[in-house]
């Protein structure tokens, strides 16, 4: 009888309100050896200076020079570093004026796109079919992350740019790379 009760309290949530959420998105083992860097944007206003990386998977790249819209399975990788400060605190700088990219990880977040994903959001917060979570920079899943704000700030990019800042832009002016 408990057995019973407890499928019936299950079927009676909807199986949208367990579709969605960061637990479905995953942050691939080999996105550091695989992905290919799009794009380093300077964010001199974190502390500590940071360079936030941008990643994206080998085939939604390919997709992109192609002139083709991020496909079902893309995923984008943010990956942010603090910049290599010199001893006066500044950012050092290479020849082009860019700050220097550190080796730490400070924060990783990823952003994954599939077939039917999103459709559980209102449309007042739907990104289209993609679905957002955080790391640690060990690469482990944070656990009870507010994805809300991802959402609210990707919301304005529908559209052409399909809820990216950087990535559709990177594929509309042809960029082979960062630099």
């Amino acid at each position: 009888m408990r057995r019973l009760l407890l499928c019936l309290a299950f079927a009676a949530v909807p199986l949208a309100s367990l579709q969605a959420g960061p637990e479905k998105v995953e942050l691939p083992a080999d996105w550091r050896a695989r992905f290919v860097l799009y794009n380093e944007i300077e964010r001199p206003d974190r502390t500590p200076n940071q360079v936030r990386l941008m990643y994206v998977n080998p085939e939604a790249a390919a997709a992109a020079r192609a002139g083709q819209p991020a496909p079902a399975g893309t995923v984008l990788v943010m990956e942010d570093r603090p910049a290599v400060a010199g001893a006066d605190g500044k950012p050092v700088r290479d020849a082009k004026g860019r700050m220097q990219v550190g080796e730490r990880t400070l924060a990783l977040a990823v952003m994954e796109k599939r077939p039917g994903w999103g459709a559980e959001y209102p449309a007042t917060q739907r990104n289209g079919e993609w679905e957002y979570a955080s790391y640690t920079p060990e690469g482990v899943k944070r656990a009870g992350i507010d994805t809300k704000p991802c959402f609210a700030c990707h919301l304005p990019r529908t559209g052409p740019r399909d809820y990216t800042f950087t990535f559709m832009r990177w594929v509309e002016e042809g960029k082979p790379g960062p630099r």
